[in-house]
């Protein structure tokens, strides 16, 4: 079969096959904290498992900075290649990498430093403090190479390299899998070990893209160093929803953990950990292929094609408004024996977890499109519409749910804050797009 290049017409066929290698790149990251959650849970126990869910979210803050760099450098680079420009596609290229790595170890220091105030500042009771401190500072350390691995994906597929990034995530997570098991269900290390099975995982997977970008026999590769202002700026700008839906991701779960334990006690913050381990499966589908989308969008946008650009957006509405359905079924079908899988040792804990998973459900219906538009419009430049669609999806609409919902609905409006926040992100992408149609830009 021929590769599909940046240049081809994507039909909906072509979105999902040049998407594939995306889609198991997300899926494969997706399975070490789904490993990690397994091993603590089961091994370990429920207060571990609810200390590294509590912990997390502040981790995947930074994390953001590694996405932005990469999804907003990625649309710069593709507009670059676009224009048949590789010499400022490689200066682009060297400049997201450099300045991520220095962002990357300052960020690191500082998140060491300040995680038992991050503990408490998550809500975590005295008693998993503990956990929370020693499983975030082992990864803290471990922080660049996670944000590395994040900026990549986007940009091994901007070099037509993304069945490198599949295999990079294999590598991750099959390292992540067997020291998970080996340092916690053998050597009994507790959560120290989760946490080094999974920095260890970030940082032997990180080194394979920076040798392969390294290489003078890739098109796209390291060049000279140039600091670029203007560059960054617009690099940071057009990556700046992937940002925001990180900040946001952090933000609501510390507000959704803190809801649960009040509303359900440390068992709901168990079942929520449960329906965001499922959520995080569907979510890398909707992530692979909007990723994948946005270098594509890029480059038709610097060759100025309009009908490309139209057929995409069709197209990948079409795709991920099926996959929605799809998902939203199984969820919602298959509520009892997933939960089972995680929390089968405690009837209130699976009960609560298929509650979860059955409400939740129905925000897949919208959660690929929205997904998409974001995306879409990174491809597009239009930092501001990708920002406003990721903004009222993943914060503005859900911390105002997480407070107000509850108050009427009790557990119940929990739930449902997800779902509800699909549809005002729905509404928000169609204004944009409304308004690219006034003026004519599609």
């Amino acid at each position: 079969m021929k590769k599909i290049q940046l240049s081809d017409h994507f039909t909906a066929s072509k979105i999902l096959l040049f998407s594939l290698p995306s889609i198991g790149m997300q899926l494969v990251d997706n399975t070490y904290q789904v490993a990690d959650g397994y091993f603590i849970s089961n091994y370990i126990g429920p207060s571990a498992f609810a200390a590294e869910n509590l912990i997390f979210p502040p981790l995947a803050v930074i994390a953001g900075v590694g996405m932005m760099f990469g999804s907003g450098g990625a649309a710069l680079i593709s507009h670059a290649l676009g224009e048949e420009n590789e010499a400022k596609a490689n200066q682009r290229l060297t400049l997201t990498v450099a300045s991520l790595i220095i962002a990357g170890v300052f960020l690191s220091f500082l998140l060491f430093l300040f995680m038992p105030m991050i503990a408490k500042a998550v809500g975590a009771p005295e008693n998993l403090i503990p956990y929370c401190v020693e499983y975030g500072r082992i990864l803290a350390v471990c922080m660049p190479f996670y944000m590395l691995n994040g900026a990549f994906h986007p940009l091994l597929i901007t070099a037509n390299q993304p069945g490198l990034g599949l295999l990079v995530s294999i590598l991750n997570a099959a390292i992540n899998i067997v020291l998970d098991w080996v340092a916690i269900a053998i050597l009994g290390w507790g959560l120290k070990g989760a946490a080094l099975a999974t920095g260890l995982a970030w940082i032997i997977s990180a080194m394979v893209p920076l040798y392969c970008f390294a290489k003078k026999s890739q098109a796209l590769r390291f060049g000279p160093f140039r600091f670029d202002a203007k560059d960054l700026g617009q690099t940071c700008y057009n990556g700046s929803s992937e940002m925001a839906d990180a900040i946001s991701y952090a933000l609501v779960a510390m507000l959704f953990n803190g809801q649960l334990l009040r509303y359900a006690g440390e068992a709901g913050v168990d079942a929520y950990a449960v329906s965001e381990y499922v959520g995080g499966i569907f979510l890398a589908i909707f992530f692979g292929i909007s990723m994948s989308m946005t270098p594509v969008v890029g480059f038709h946008l610097g060759q100025g094609n309009k009908t490309e650009l139209r057929s995409i957006r069709k197209n990948g509405t079409l795709v991920m408004g099926a996959l929605g359905i799809a998902m939203a079924a199984v969820s919602y079908g298959f509520a009892a024996p997933i939960a089972h899988i995680f929390v089968g040792y405690d009837q209130t804990l699976t009960g609560l977890s298929v509650e979860a998973l059955r409400i939740i459900a129905f925000s897949y219906l919208l959660g690929g499109v929205t997904t998409f538009y974001s995306a879409f419009f990174t491809g597009m430049g239009d930092g501001t519409a990708s920002l406003a669609v990721a903004v009222v999806k993943s914060f503005a609409f859900p911390m105002a749910g997480l407070l107000l919902l509850p108050l009427a609905l009790g557990r119940i409006g929990i739930w449902l804050v997800t779902p509800l926040a699909e549809i005002f992100a729905m509404l928000t992408a169609v204004f944009f797009l409304l308004r690219y149609r006034k003026k004519q830009i599609l």
